[in-house]
């Protein structure tokens, strides 16, 4: 199934879980990429985006940030039209 948000990810990562929390309350398909163990797609994605955190979000191949910038537009009501 094709969803419109790709969340990048580790174990054991406190704010990816919380990211896939809200997007599952939330009832947002969403594309989990777990990194673990794959060092050379995190490195891959740390050039492409600049940051070198995860979760790193993106909705329809726009980088919207990591957690508090999804849980940001979620409390602004913006959530739920970007991934529409």
């Amino acid at each position: 199934m094709a969803t419109n948000v790709k969340v990048y990810t580790t174990e054991y990562c406190p704010f990816c879980l919380r990211a896939k929390k809200l997007l599952t309350e939330r009832g947002i398909p969403f594309e989990e990429i777990n990194l673990e163990g794959k060092p050379d797609e995190l490195a891959a994605l740390k050039a492409r985006t600049g940051f070198r955190t995860v979760p790193q979000i993106f909705i329809k191949d726009h980088l919207i940030g990591g957690y508090t910038d999804l849980a940001a537009l979620d409390q602004a009501g913006k959530l739920d039209d970007m991934v529409k």
